[in-house]
Formats: structure tokens, sequence, C-alpha cells
């Protein structure tokens, strides 16, 4: 089990200071969502091959359902530019979450189609233009279930394991605790549910605080992780409560207990 944390979570001015902070604390991986990615590709390989930590993932565009044509097209582009990133780095997919909001930003067409069928049938065709791309990277798009008071189109894994098995297997799924604990459920069913189309981890307690902080049973779901073969990294998504280095310390020290247990 890897353990992976948000570049905007990581202490630093600098990337290099946040591998430095981040191997100290023995994880293994960053998600690079922040400054790092205006950095150019070059400069980045350097600073990584100087340390243990590797790029864990990276994210995407988050306007593949905005209504306005101009932004779903610069969105595409900037996923296939972040796609060869990723490649480059060895990370292990692209984040990208569809949209963000409780209510459809597209006009509702009823009885023809209403707003929800039509942005999942957009979302499938943007996906589908996007394949070819992750392909040629060998890099998977990650696509993120949200809960229903962040977004409307997919709350659920299945719900996203239908959306990649319209596209092909260049879409993968992202799986999310804290999601999983509002949306799901039987989370261990749903993790179980999902294998092969599941390539990425969140970890966060019920309360969106770092895991140990809430009411979340992690053991079941870890459980089905390990059924399913899934070898890849745990990222920690969360509010951190406490100072950081102390809080994520006694953190990690949980779920590598529960993740060894499960």
């Amino acid at each position: 089990m890897r353990l992976a944390l948000r570049e905007d979570m990581t202490p630093g001015t600098t990337l290099a200071e946040q591998l430095t902070w981040l191997e100290k604390l023995d994880f293994g991986g960053i998600e690079l969502c922040a400054g790092s990615l205006d950095l150019p590709s070059r400069e980045l390989r350097a600073t990584f091959a100087a340390f243990p930590v590797r790029a864990a993932n990276v994210t995407g565009a988050f306007t593949l359902l905005s209504p306005d044509p101009a932004a779903r097209a610069a969105g595409k582009e900037q996923i296939r530019r972040r796609l060869d990133l990723a490649a480059e780095l060895g990370a292990a997919g692209v984040l990208v979450v569809p949209q963000f909001g409780r209510q459809p930003a597209i006009p509702d067409l009823s009885p023809l189609k209403t707003a929800i069928e039509l942005e999942t049938e957009l979302l499938v065709l943007q996906l589908r233009e996007l394949a070819p791309a992750a392909k040629a990277a060998g890099i998977p798009i990650l696509l993120e279930p949200l809960n229903r008071y962040e977004a409307h189109v997919l709350n659920r894994l299945d719900q996203g394991i239908a959306v990649a098995a319209a596209v092909g297997p260049e879409i993968k799924i992202l799986a999310d605790f804290f999601h999983m604990n509002i949306e799901e459920s039987d989370i261990a069913a749903a993790i179980r549910a999902a294998g092969p189309h599941l390539a990425y981890v969140h970890v966060a307690d019920s309360n969106r605080l770092q895991p140990g902080l809430g009411h979340l049973d992690f053991h079941p779901g870890f459980t089905a992780l390990k059924e399913t073969g899934y070898d890849g990294f745990l990222g920690i998504e969360c509010r951190v409560e406490g100072p950081k280095e102390q809080a994520l310390r006694e953190s990690t020290a949980l779920l590598r207990e529960w993740w060894k247990a499960a």
C-alpha cells in the first residue's frame, strides 16, 4: 500500500521542498494539482528524479460538461496535455471530475431528453474523443464520482462504471471513501463490483477530516480492495485538523495499521 497526498495539502514553497517533506513522512506519491502543473515537464522530471516520491496522479480539466463549446474544447485540450505529462512522469492517471454543482447547466429538453440524460450522453461523447489520446499515452482518465451535494451526474461508482463501459478501457474510476460513505449503501460491495475499473482511491473520514477523526470503518473497504487485487495509491484528500505533520503522521500510521489488518 502506497500513500499519496495532494500537492495543495503539502507544505513547501517549491516542489522540491514538498517532496522532501513527503519523503520525511514516508509518503510514496504526490497528486499534482496546483503550481507544479505550470512548470516545464523537463523541470518536473528533473525534480522527481532526485526523490523516491512519485507523481501519483495529475489533475485534468473540470469543464467537459460546460454549456460553452469553447470551454469544453479547452478542457479536452488540457486533458490531452496532462495525459502526456502523466505518461512522462509515470503517474497512475489523469483525474477528471465531469462537473460540479447540484443542478444541470444544460437546458432540460424533456420529453425528448432530461438535462441529466443530455449531460451523461455529452460526457460519453467527450470521453470518446479523448480515449485515443489516453490510449496513446498509456494513461487512463480517472473519473471521480462525487456526493449528491457537490455533483449530480456521477454520484456512485456504478454510474462511473457505466460511463467507462460506454467509452472503453481508457476510462477508469477513482473511488473516494468520503463520497462513498454518503452515496453507497455498501462500500465494500461497490468496490468489489468496480473490480478492474478501479484505478485510484482517495481516503478521508466521515467528516472529511483525516482518517481517524470520524466514524468511518475503513476495514470492509480495505478488505474489498485487497480482494480485487488493488495495489495502487491511497491518496489522502481531506481537511486536516491539528498541526499538519503530527496529524498526518498519526493518520498514516492508522491507515497502514488498518490496511495490514484488512
